[in-house]
């Protein structure tokens, strides 16, 4: 009996793996039938619904009533039916976060509007969805400027970094960690959806702004060189153009990293200096962008004249005496034009006296790279640059009477006279 019983189970395990071997056989007509199948027999929860219209004037109602809740529940439903007409589930979403924001739940309302900016890239409520994303981003502002101003009045300058604070878990109008990175999140999907918008370059100053002043200089730019090149109408744009190249200067990391941010940033003065009266008009901000060119140059002076410093102690000197020159020419009445012609002089004469360049001396060698090895000092230390940066922290600009769509008032940087 064992061995019958036996024989028949590997009859079966034969007869099932051969059936197997048939439906996965490539071209197999029977295998894609039974996907086919095995697809349609899936569940959906999307459906045409007859009662569509009627059930949304109904949620209305209700929203009305000033019951958020069921209301919601309603809309989210009609909303994440696919099977629904585009316009209705728009208007569904559009709803969902509406009743979030009465319930005053911005987190979630900001993610709701996202979501129908997201699905809906041109639909109807596009415009009225960004406008409550910057109303809900303004108000989580208001602990970003109450910090700010509170630590400036108390003495601090320079960078001002995040500091944690405690946040009130039952307050659901915020959210409850990095409420300044959603704020600015936020702000930065408004103008990607909007960037016509009424409020799309005050987004956009508001990111780089917040990120100037916690010191993150690389996003600051990219923010505000935004606003200056895609709204030349803005109200913002003097500040913004002050503040890109303060950022542009600052985020190089010094003269030894790439010098393409100080072109940039000399650029944007030039440009500045020839095209915006709100700059040359006012003897303040034009002071600045005087000292910004200052520091610009001072910082491309001495990252040629170190390229000339590695050349000549790497053996080169013609390329070393090159780079002199250039210093020499480029940056006339600097500290390291006076160098430059020192260094440039000696290496003629050593050259003329058939002497060994310094950088072809192999003691001179082993002694360069013993030092650059233990992390020595070089022999010419530079001398303090100019201010290319804010000697205190910005001050938060303050929310003015505000006109609808219009945001805050502008950032005062220090020295840069009142508010346009």
């Amino acid at each position: 009996m064992a061995d019958a019983a036996g024989r028949v189970c590997r009859g079966l395990q034969l007869l099932t793996g051969a059936l197997a071997a048939v439906l996965v056989a490539p071209g197999c007509q029977g295998f894609n039938k039974f996907k086919e199948r095995v697809t349609n027999l899936r569940l959906s929860s999307s459906y045409e619904d007859p009662r569509a219209e009627e059930r949304l004037a109904a949620a209305e109602a209700v929203f009305a009533e000033g019951r958020y809740g069921d209301a919601h529940d309603e809309f989210k439903r009609l909303a994440d039916n696919t099977g629904n007409p585009a316009t209705l589930a728009e208007r569904a979403r559009f709803m969902q976060a509406e009743c979030r924001r009465m319930e005053s739940r911005y987190p979630q309302a900001v993610d709701t509007y996202h979501r129908l900016l997201m699905d809906f890239p041109t639909g109807a409520h596009r415009r009225e969805a960004c406008a409550r994303m910057f109303e809900i981003s303004d108000y989580w502002l208001d602990d970003f400027r109450d910090e700010i101003t509170a630590r400036t009045a108390a003495g601090e300058q320079g960078v001002l970094h995040w500091r944690p604070r405690w946040t009130d878990p039952t307050d659901r109008s915020r959210p409850f960690l990095v409420q300044e990175s959603r704020a600015v999140e936020a702000l930065s999907n408004i103008h990607t959806h909007d960037v016509t918008g009424p409020t799309a370059d005050t987004a956009l100053f508001w990111c780089g702004y917040v990120n100037f002043v916690r010191g993150n200089f690389d996003e600051a730019d990219h923010f505000f060189s935004q606003l200056v090149e895609l709204h030349p109408e803005s109200r913002w744009r003097p500040q913004a153009i002050a503040y890109a190249v303060q950022a542009k200067n600052n985020a190089t990391g010094g003269a030894v990293y790439d010098g393409r941010k100080c072109a940039e940033a000399l650029h944007l003065v030039q440009m500045a200096e020839a095209t915006v009266p709100e700059i040359t008009q006012d003897p303040a901000m034009a002071e600045r962008m005087t000292r910004s060119r200052f520091a610009i140059r001072y910082q491309q002076a001495e990252k040629d004249f170190e390229t000339a410093r590695y050349y000549e102690r790497v053996g080169h000197p013609g390329s070393a005496v090159f780079y002199y020159e250039l210093v020499r020419r480029r940056y006339p009445g600097t500290r390291y034009a006076d160098l430059a012609t020192e260094r440039k002089d000696f290496l003629m004469q050593t050259i003329a006296d058939g002497r060994n360049a310094p950088g072809n001396d192999p003691f001179r060698i082993v002694q360069a790279k013993w030092e650059e090895l233990m992390g020595r000092q070089p022999e010419i230390q530079p001398e303090p640059r100019p201010a290319d940066g804010p000697t205190a922290a910005a001050p938060a600009p303050q929310r003015g009477p505000g006109a609808a769509g219009r945001g805050p008032a502008p950032a005062i940087m220090p020295g840069y006279g009142a508010t346009p």
